[in-house]
């Protein structure tokens, strides 16, 4: 079987940027995926995310239900934006066959190592971070909760094969002005 994987990462990089988006009305059917609120997918996202964080000095996130509600909201709107109070960090991805059901664990996994691959040492180290990246608001000292979930609904532009996964932060970061006191180097 033959999966190939594609995948589209946004970050916000200040606390004031958006990205525009067509506005557009998706016929949506329901399908599996975990809910945000099911124990063992909220131990899974901990424990992929708080390991990331204690390499940075950086203290363990609390699961919070607000925010895996607006993290499922936003997964199922099937949009690349940035509109709201939270930080955001959004990957999506579809396969072929389009009848593949993916191990949601192990795609949460991989949206997180793409996401924290993004980390650039020189940047943060001396200070002159340009903008936020998926990395900088995975660590970000200043967050204490997190809410993921990945879209229960399927989207009209890949209907059998999309699946976003969105996870939203509070307080956001990738502050303008505030990276060298919420970004630390590896320890």
């Amino acid at each position: 079987m033959l999966l190939l994987r594609f995948l589209i990462i946004i970050s916000l990089s200040c606390s004031s940027a958006v990205s525009s988006v067509i506005n557009r009305n998706n016929p949506l059917t329901k399908r599996d995926s975990p809910s945000p609120d099911d124990p063992a997918f909220i131990d899974t996202i901990l424990e992929i995310v708080n390991p990331i964080r204690k390499d940075h000095a950086a203290r363990n996130l609390s699961w919070d239900s607000t925010l895996a509600s607006f993290a499922l909201q936003k997964s199922n709107g099937c949009r690349l934006d940035h509109a709201g109070p939270y930080g955001e960090n959004i990957y999506w991805s579809w396969f072929d066959p389009p009848t593949f059901e993916p191990d949601f664990a192990e795609e949460a996994r991989f949206a997180f190592e793409v996401w924290t691959s993004q980390e650039e040492v020189e940047a943060y180290q001396s200070g002159d971070l340009q903008g936020g990246s998926h990395f900088t608001q995975t660590v970000w000292k200043a967050t204490t909760k997190i809410g993921c979930a990945f879209s229960t609904e399927r989207c009209v532009d890949h209907p059998d094969q999309e699946w976003w996964f969105y996870c939203t932060f509070y307080p956001r970061g990738n502050l303008v002005g505030a990276y060298a006191g919420n970004v630390t180097v590896r320890t």
